[in-house]
């Protein structure tokens, strides 16, 4: 659909570039640069992040062609009269990614890679110990990482040794518990059973130690199949010291103890079997010795398992493109079944949460401009904690991503969200968003939002390709590409998009294209959906077009091709849908939470629980459309008015570009399209503030509709 472009005045006002101050400086970043140098055009910096420590309102950093593999961290804010710019220069591509390169490969008698990563290498994310977590977040049964391996532009599917196993397992595990260790004589000294760290496995691996004191120490308490442990420094220099003894008890079920140097998990040194003793508190001795390749001083890893099941060696029968990553003390090994030699086509791994994103707030007035920003690492971003990204303005005013590329997250790509506090993640309830509304409003959710994110392509997010809680607020989403969201479904949760976003306050959705998009919506407005508007996008190929979610709206979509066989999903009230193209089918639910609202175009809060979110209260006008979108049993009454109904199975969409063709049944005629104003749109149920007006009165039907 070809539209002209509609941006909020109030984003443009905000955002908008003005002449420089006589002090502004440019300061220049090249990959051949020196970060000690100047900055100049001449003597460029080497990082971007070496500039985000001096650039000051109305500088502009102009960063040369190349990749850049760090995490920019801004120091400084801007203002609405003088941004900081940071910028690609003119016709050169440069990139800033989270990923670095891994080298050393050697390649196993069984095909496969490994190497080793030391710890001190990275960037702010472990990749072997950091997993996706939060508010309604569901790993489906095993942990999901951060981070991404990566070969010639492709991620290899990620496992963990110690990957969860199903609700059943973990059930059953926990109903037979295998021994519980009183002491580890070993490399000259004994220590007691619950000197042991990094105690992980299923929950209840270990469970609370019964008090008992044995002649080693303190038992550990009861251990099941799957858990591990570390026992650190033993010397294991001579023959003799490489003698180890388990001192345990083992009630019921025969077992093995897998030992592995900590440093080196991949395949055990020794294994233990422990006899059943009968009694938790009859305790034997079982004894074995370490070949001689132990000798140095080892921490020892002991994994607890079932005497029929084998010992883990992680991706022995890895399948190509697949990788195991195995945590160790100090350094992590990786294990892959990789396509090409990765000692010549080298592949990189995800070691940064983000790649542009102020670690302190209101980090106000930044430009990012022409910049390609891939592979980080961020956590998940629930509405209830601090939402990270490759690119994340952190509770912040006034900024304008423009012309970039986003891509390469397990999460988010870009978030217009909320800063972290001690309340984060305190669990996935309607109270503690309550809570957080109320504590956003109290810490300058005046001060944040009008924010433009334009002529973007974002894609390749397994969370959202943008999301905000509270932060995005008066902000706008122009003519911007956004795909492949949460497209994989590697995890479930409620935070899935191509756009989600909380508090959707005069909020504008426009000109983009938005496809193949998973679970959730291509655009979800969660809560507080008020003054929102989307014009003029084309939406396709996604799980379905739109999520309302309790909002009391105003809500206005208008002139939007919404091609996706699922139009629309809704517990909410107060939208209207003017000069659409809908050719997906509805799904309507009541909600009883009770949602906040704002006083009009304001984050002023008017009431915070006491209106019940019951949906309906929609208006249908001079649409064209696949299916009926009337439902019974709704909690208001809809309006329905001038929509030409054509069957979906005379719509034919191109699951490539979007294209729609649509062919009236013989004997159809299209309706008289009457003028829509806000007027004839009314206000919201319960909110005093009348629906934006119209653009787009009447559907495009010329070209397209044969």
């Amino acid at each position: 659909m070809k539209i002209s472009k509609i941006i909020s005045v109030a984003s443009v006002a905000a955002c908008v570039l003005a002449p420089f101050c006589a002090t502004a400086q440019e300061y220049f970043v090249a990959t051949n640069g020196d970060d000690a140098a100047e900055g100049s055009a001449a003597k460029p910096w080497r990082t971007i992040g070496r500039a985000a420590l001096v650039a000051a309102a109305g500088d502009v950093v102009t960063i040369r062609g190349g990749v850049y593999r760090e995490w920019v961290k801004p120091v400084n804010a801007g203002r609405a009269d003088a941004p900081i710019v940071y910028q690609a220069a003119k016709g050169e591509k440069v990139v800033v990614t989270g990923a670095d390169p891994v080298r050393g490969w050697t390649k196993r008698p069984d095909g496969l890679w490994t190497t080793r990563v030391c710890y001190d290498s990275f960037g702010g994310l472990n990749p072997f110990t950091d997993f996706i977590g939060g508010d309604w977040f569901n790993n489906g049964g095993r942990n999901r990482f951060r981070t991404r391996l990566i070969q010639d532009g492709k991620p290899l599917e990620l496992h963990k040794r110690d990957a969860l196993t199903s609700r059943a397992k973990r059930f059953a595990s926990i109903m037979s518990c295998l021994v519980n260790v009183a002491g580890v004589t070993c490399g000259g000294r004994t220590v007691p059973g619950d000197a042991a760290v990094e105690r992980k496995g299923p929950p209840d691996g270990f469970t609370p130690k019964t008090g008992y004191e044995t002649k080693w120490g303190t038992e550990i308490g009861w251990v099941v199949p799957g858990a591990s442990c570390v026992y650190r420094g033993f010397d294991l220099s001579s023959p003799a010291a490489r003698k180890i003894a388990i001192h345990l008890s083992c009630a019921v079920n025969k077992s093995a103890i897998d030992v592995y140097d900590a440093a080196a998990p991949e395949k055990p040194l020794v294994t233990l079997t422990t006899p059943v003793t009968g009694s938790w508190k009859k305790y034997i001795t079982v004894e074995a010795v370490l070949p001689d390749s132990a000798a140095g001083v080892k921490d020892l890893l002991l994994r607890f398992r079932d005497l029929d099941s084998k010992p883990e060696e992680p991706a022995t029968i890895l399948k190509k493109g697949h990788a195991a990553l195995v945590h160790g003390i100090v350094y992590g090994t990786i294990v892959a079944a990789f396509e090409k030699d990765p000692n010549v086509c080298v592949p990189e791994l995800i070691v940064r949460p983000a790649c542009f994103y102020p670690v302190v707030e209101h980090r106000d007035y930044i430009t990012l401009r022409g910049i390609t920003f891939v592979n980080a690492g961020p956590n998940w971003a629930p509405p209830t904690s601090e939402q990270t990204a490759i690119v994340g303005t952190h509770w912040s005013k006034g900024w304008v991503i423009e012309d970039c590329e986003v891509s390469g997250t397990e999460c988010s790509g870009i978030t217009l969200g909320k800063y972290g506090d001690e309340w984060d993640n305190a669990g996935p309830t309607a109270q503690n968003y309550y809570n957080t509304i109320t504590r956003c409003a109290s810490n300058g959710l005046d001060r944040v939002g009008y924010h433009l994110v334009r002529r973007c392509r974002i894609t390749d997010c397994g969370q959202a390709g943008i999301c905000g809680s509270l932060g995005a607020v008066f902000s706008t989403i122009d003519d911007c590409d956004i795909s492949y969201c949460h497209w994989k479904k590697p995890y479930a949760g409620a935070e899935m998009a191509g756009i989600k976003i909380h508090a959707a306050v005069d909020f504008t959705v426009s000109n983009c294209r938005i496809h193949h998009c998973g679970t959730s919506a291509a655009i979800w407005f969660d809560w507080m959906g008020q003054g929102a508007r989307v014009v003029g996008n084309r939406l396709w190929a996604n799980a379905r077009d739109l999520y309302f979610e309790v909002d009391h709206g105003p809500i206005l979509v208008e002139g939007n091709d919404l091609l996706s066989g699922y139009a629309l999903n809704a517990c909410s009230q107060g939208a209207a849908f003017v000069g659409n193209r809908i050719l997906g089918f509805y799904r309507y639910h009541n909600d009883r939470r009770r949602t906040p609202i704002f006083k009009p175009h304001s984050v002023a809060l008017d009431s915070l629980d006491t209106v019940v979110c019951g949906q309906g209260a929609f208006i249908f006008i001079n649409n064209v459309l696949g299916h009926d979108p009337r439902f019974e049993k709704e909690a208001h009454k809809s309006r329905y008015e001038n929509n030409w109904m054509i069957p979906a199975e005379n719509w034919k969409v191109d699951e490539a570009t979007g294209a729609c063709t649509i062919t009236p049944p013989a004997g159809s005629t299209k309706p008289t399209f009457k003028p829509v104003d806000a007027k004839r749109l009314g206000k919201p149920l319960f909110v005093d503030q009348t629906f934006p007006a119209p653009t787009f009165c009447e559907p495009q039907l010329e070209g397209t509709i044969q």
